[in-house]
């Protein structure tokens, strides 16, 4: 069981202090084990204190409804309001498949994600459609998705003993919803539609038990379809799943669907290679786990509430930089980040060596290459960032990486068994929440044709970096969560952090570092890493 508390403060109280201490001072030993999160009431909202106080009732319940997952749509005229369709179209598919079985590893790695963020991670947006696109065509695409792939006709069940499980069904029905944009408002006014919907299919609570993973909207304007908005829950599919699925939905394919779908994953996992293969990971993770650097974030010395921030760091300097690097060490994109990474992080937590676990889409096996699913999961990787050059460390990082990719997919519930017992004969919490996402294409570290290479064309190009914080919240997040992305003229690092662990000073410092380790190493063969193991 995990508890949430919102706290309603006494006049003159900082919303943005740590009142966590002071609850967990308050329960029992028992009780306090079982608290997530403590909310602050009216802490992440922007409203002056006298509005607060006349809003108190309707500001605790729209936060009540946010601790069960949930909003409240429609609850007076500052709340957000809600689109409501005109029209729900009845959409039937059928396909391949049937029955019962455990979570794939992928699932149940992303689920546990979920529920320890209370989140369920929707994937999906919305964006234009071709003119002259009839109603009863996006509906026929609303089919063909549920129809042609297991993951969308996929809910959850609970069995006897309160174990989750999955069902596929064969066939059933969905529903496609109709809004009507303002004929007269043009093209302004459907966007704006647009992203309402997307922006309630997103928020508003899934029940995994009874609703089909995709919510799907149409936006018509003088009776054209115009706009599509479309939003999937994490468990029926990752990045590479939906690059597969944008792929089949184009081209509107036939083919029987290659590689192993869910419920054949599931058998071959639980079977006697799968076991095999899954504990080959363990002890590869047992290693690590025995030896690895205890705390992994030391106590800030600033948390905050809300206690999750999250912030983007936008770099030009960043491609041309790890570019250069590989041009001259013959390094792959993966160790260079690998070794940048590494070396930022422990400069920053003063840990080391550095702990991080990337995150594998393992679409490099062949049984996963093309299945819609999710499939992702992360590694661990301990790296010696200590005592030579930032090129011994991208050395260091070789093999690293390969057994990151090697032992990236395995029973997450064994992994969590693993952490435990470990723990326990160490005498220590093991925190391994700490991701690295790397999303950039594998070409993205080819230099552009002028790139940055003197001292003085950095600094020219680094003057255009910045920083923005983007969201103080109170859903919890993991400690610490890197994104790395592309752009058309920069890398951007987003990053999420709890500020238990890394203060928001901390947390500005990290990215700014990665891009500062990157040139520094980029000007400078056989730069210092100024990391001692002693």
């Amino acid at each position: 069981m995990q508890t949430d508390v919102l706290l309603a403060l006494e006049t003159g109280a900082d919303p943005d202090d740590d009142h966590e201490a002071a609850v967990l001072s308050a329960l029992s030993a028992a009780e306090a084990a079982t608290v997530r999160r403590v909310l602050v009431l009216g802490a992440d909202r922007d409203l002056p204190a006298d509005q607060l106080e006349r809003r108190r009732t309707e500001t605790w319940l729209h936060q009540v409804a946010e601790i069960a997952g949930a909003r409240l749509p429609g609850v007076g005229s500052a709340v957000d309001p809600v689109p409501v369709p005109v029209e729900r179209v009845a959409v039937e598919f059928a396909g391949d498949g049937e029955g019962v079985a455990k979570l794939t590893w992928g699932q149940h790695e992303i689920w546990q994600s979920m529920t320890r963020q209370g989140n369920w991670l929707p994937l999906g947006g919305w964006r234009p459609v071709d003119p002259g696109t009839p109603v009863e065509a996006i509906a026929d695409e609303l089919a063909y998705l549920h129809s042609r792939f297991p993951s969308m006709r996929t809910l959850l069940r609970f069995d006897e003993e309160g174990r989750l499980r999955q069902e596929l069904s064969s066939s059933g029905t969905t529903y496609l919803d109709v809004f009507d944009a303002d004929p007269d408002g043009g093209p302004e006014a459907a966007d704006a539609l647009a992203t309402a919907i997307s922006d309630h299919y997103q928020h508003l609570p899934y029940d995994l038990r009874v609703e089909w993973p995709v919510r799907m909207g149409v936006v018509r304007q003088g009776g054209e379809a115009v706009r599509l908005a479309v939003a999937m829950h994490h468990l029926a599919l990752d990045g590479g799943g939906a690059e597969t699925m944008l792929r089949d939905v184009a081209t509107r394919s036939r083919e029987k669907p290659s590689g192993l779908q869910q419920l054949e994953q599931t058998e071959w996992q639980t079977s006697a290679a799968g076991r095999r293969h899954s504990d080959r990971a363990m002890r590869h993770f047992g290693d690590i786990l025995r030896v690895m650097p205890t705390p992994t974030f030391p106590p800030s010395g600033d948390p905050r509430r809300p206690r999750f921030w999250s912030a983007e760091y936008y770099s030009p300097a960043l491609r041309p930089a790890l570019a250069a690097i590989r041009e001259r060490t013959g390094a792959d994109p993966t160790r260079i980040l690998f070794a940048v990474y590494g070396i930022a992080l422990a400069h920053v937590t003063g840990v080391h060596p550095a702990l991080f676990r990337p995150v594998i889409g393992n679409r490099f096996r062949h049984q996963l290459a093309d299945v819609v699913c999710h499939a992702a999961q992360a590694g661990i990787v301990l790296l010696d960032v200590a005592d030579g050059t930032v090129e011994d460390v991208i050395e260091r990082a070789g093999p690293a990486a390969m057994n990151a990719l090697k032992h990236s997919y395995f029973d997450p519930e064994q992994l969590n068994e693993l952490v435990e017992s470990t723990g326990r004969d160490r005498g220590a919490e093991l925190d391994i929440a700490s991701f690295l996402n790397d999303r950039r294409s594998m070409d993205s570290a080819v230099p552009a044709p002028e790139t940055a290479v003197t001292a003085e064309e950095f600094a020219k190009v680094r003057a255009a970096s910045r920083f923005t914080w983007i969201q103080r919240r109170n859903d919890p997040v993991e400690r610490l969560f890197l994104h790395v992305d592309d752009g058309p003229d920069a890398v951007t690092l987003t990053v999420e952090a709890d500020t238990h662990g890394m203060s928001p000073a901390q947390i500005e410092s990290l990215v700014r570092e990665i891009e500062e380790v990157a040139v520094q190493a980029a000007l400078q063969p056989q730069l210092s890493t100024r990391i001692s193991a002693h």
